[in-house]
Parts: C-alpha cells; structure tokens; sequence
C-alpha cells in the first residue's frame, strides 16, 4: 500500500472527527512516512509498519463512531454468545421434552414387561388366595400376546430415541463449535 492509499483510507475514515483532530493524526501518519524515507524505506514497509488503516482509523476514533462494525473476533464471539443464548432457551423445551419421550418409552417397556408375566401373577393369586378364576387365566394369556406386540413397540420407542438424542447431541455440538453443516 502506497503513501497517497494509506493516508486516503485514514482520511475517509476519520471524516467525523473535527478538522483540526484528522488533520493532526494525518500530519503524525505523514511524519512516519517522511522519517521512513529518510531512513531508505520504501512506502511499503512503512505502512505495513503502522498497521492496518481500518484497525488505526477505529481506534482513533474510539467510542465517537458507535455505528462502526466491531472486529470479525468480537462479531464471531457476539455470534456464538447468540447462539449459546438460544442453545440453553432451546434446551429448556428439548431437554424435557426428550426426558418425557424417555419416560413414556419406559413406561411402555414396564407395561410390556407386566403383560408378559401376567400368567405368573395369576399362580401366585391363586397361592395366596387359594381361589381360582379361569377368567383370570384366560385374561392373563391374553395379556402375553399383547405384552409382546408391546415389546416389539418398545424395541421400536427406544431406538428411534436413541437416534433423536444422538442426533440432538450432535447437532448441539456441531452449533456450539460455529458449525451449521456437517
């Protein structure tokens, strides 16, 4: 970057300080220049010496241009607070719901689980009551098949949530580390 560039971006930059303000920070822009010449630099060197126009102007300018763009680095962590912000709303619906979907898939396993052994629940009444119904067996049978139509549905219920909670999981991870696709 040349000299003429280097002090062109500053100028533009600094427009809305007064003039007397842009025109001193100019003239301290100019005098590095000029000591780097004189010191065999070319205008290259010096304004890679200074440093980024855009970086200098926003500094000089301070808290006077509230407007201004912040950094890419503070914009990237504005961004990824955002997003952890509505990660943890997010998870304020997501993580119950899928607790509840858990439960419900438990409940369904201990319903199939309660079927299945119906037959024995009977024997035992029959122990301790020294009664017998056949209704009672007959229901208790019954129970079995149904039981394990249940069991086969919970098989189902458990693997479709572990596939959802997985899924989730990564798709949090992949969000939190600024991720959106895999």
């Amino acid at each position: 970057m040349t000299k003429k560039q280097f002090i062109s971006i500053l100028e533009s930059r600094l427009a809305i300080l007064p003039a007397d303000e842009r025109r001193e920070f100019i003239q301290d822009m100019e005098a590095h220049f000029a000591f780097g010449l004189q010191n065999g630099r070319t205008e290259k060197e010096i304004a890679e010496e200074l440093g980024d126009p855009f970086v200098i102007a926003r500094e000089a300018l301070g808290d006077l241009h509230p407007l201004q763009a912040p950094p890419a680095n503070e914009r990237n962590t504005v961004a990824k607070a955002f997003i952890a912000t509505g990660l943890a709303l997010f998870g304020l619906i997501a993580y119950p719901l899928l607790a509840a979907l858990w439960i419900t898939g438990g409940g369904v396993a201990l319903s199939a689980a309660a079927a299945v052994i119906s037959p024995a629940l009977v024997v035992v009444d029959y122990i301790l009551q020294d009664s017998f119904y056949p209704a009672k067996l007959f229901l208790s049978i019954a129970l079995v098949g149904f039981g394990l139509f249940l069991w086969q549905a919970s098989r189902l219920i458990f693997s479709a949530l572990t596939k959802l909670t997985r899924g989730y999981s990564n798709w949090n991870t992949r969000v939190m580390k600024g991720r959106t696709h895999q």
